[in-house]
């Protein structure tokens, strides 16, 4: 009875610890008045530079590059 007591406390102070170590998100608006939506890839491989992503003006898409 000891050791389940033991180990349901110990699972207890592992969920309490790691919901006090979450941090919420920040409310800040962004300075740049552009609406961008910057996608961060998260790999073993690096990206050199943020990738952005933007609206197209035709419907296609074939008024920008690639």
């Amino acid at each position: 009875m000891i050791r389940y007591t033991l180990f349901i406390l110990t699972i207890l102070g592992t969920a309490a610890a790691a919901t006090a170590a979450v941090q919420p998100a920040a409310l800040e608006v962004s300075p740049d008045p552009v609406n961008q939506t910057v996608i961060e890839k998260n790999s073993p491989f690096p990206v050199m530079g943020p990738i952005t992503v933007e609206d197209c003006a035709v419907e296609d898409c074939s008024d920008v590059q690639s």
